[in-house]
C-alpha cells in the first residue's frame, strides 16, 4: 500500500480525515476523488477509503461499488452499525464502525491490502528474532515455536502489524474480539499479560505499556 484515496467526502471532511490519518502516519499519499472520477485517477498500489460528509451516509454503497469494479481494496467508514446492501463478498472490503480511531482505519487498510495482493504478497511479519506466518498461523521466536490461543495470536498480529503506534484498550477490543467479548477493557490486560509470558524474556521485551492510553508493540531502534 502506497496511499490511500479518500472517495466521498467533501473537502472538509476528507481535509480533517487526512489530518487525522497523517497524523498516525506523516507522509502517508492521500488524495481525495470525486464520486465516478476513480477509474480516471492514480490510484495504483492504493487503498480507498469510502466516507461520507459526517451525519450525510447516503452514496456509500455505490461509491464502494465504484471501487470494487475498479479493482481496489476497500475500506468503508460506516456512520453508524447499518451494513444493509453492502457486500463483503463483492470484493476486499473492510469496515470501520464507528467509534473508530484512525489507527484503526489505517490498520484495516492494510490488512485489506495484504489480502487483496494475495499469496504472491507479503504474509510474514518479521520483528527482530519473533516471526508472525499469517498464512500458516504460527509464530516462531529464534526459530523456537510460540503456542499462542487464536486470541492471542489476534492480538500479536496486530500490534506487530503498526509497531510504535499506541493503541487503546477500547480499540483493541473493537478490532481484536469486535463483538465476541465479555469483561471489558479487562479482557485486554488479561491477553496481555499471557502473551508477554510467552514471548517476553530478559532479552526481548516487544509489547509497551503506553500509560494511560493502552498498549504498542515496540518499534525497531
Amino acid at each position: 500500500m502506497n496511499g490511500v484515496v479518500l472517495l466521498g467526502p467533501g473537502p472538509d471532511e476528507a481535509g480533517r480525515l487526512t489530518g487525522s490519518l497523517n497524523a498516525v502516519e506523516p507522509g502517508l499519499r492521500v488524495q481525495r476523488v470525486e464520486d465516478g472520477a476513480l477509474a480516471d485517477a492514480d490510484v495504483e498500489d492504493a487503498v480507498v477509503i469510502v466516507a461520507a460528509v459526517h451525519g450525510q451516509a447516503d452514496g456509500l454503497r455505490a461509491r464502494t461499488a465504484e471501487a470494487v469494479a475498479a479493482g481496489l481494496p476497500v475500506v468503508v467508514l460506516l456512520q453508524d452499525a447499518e451494513l444493509a446492501g453492502l457486500d463483503p463478498t463483492a470484493g476486499h472490503i473492510e469496515f470501520c464502525v464507528p467509534p473508530f480511531t484512525p489507527q484503526e482505519v489505517l490498520f484495516r487498510a492494510r490488512a485489506v491490502a495484504m489480502r487483496a495482493a494475495g499469496p504472491g504478497g507479503s504474509n510474514v511479519i518479521n520483528r527482530g528474532p519473533l516471526t508472525i506466518d499469517v498464512d500458516r498461523y504460527q509464530v516462531t521466536l529464534e526459530g523456537r515455536r510460540i503456542d499462542l490461543t487464536f486470541k492471542e495470536w489476534e492480538l500479536l498480529r496486530f500490534l506487530a502489524s503498526s509497531p510504535g503506534t499506541a493503541f487503546s484498550r477500547d480499540t483493541l477490543l473493537r478490532t481484536v474480539w469486535e463483538y465476541d467479548y465479555f469483561g471489558g477493557t479487562r479482557t485486554v490486560d488479561v491477553h496481555i499479560r499471557r502473551l508477554r509470558s510467552k514471548i517476553d524474556d530478559v532479552r526481548h521485551r516487544f509489547i509497551e505499556t503506553v500509560w494511560n492510553v493502552g498498549y504498542r508493540f515496540r518499534a525497531d531502534d
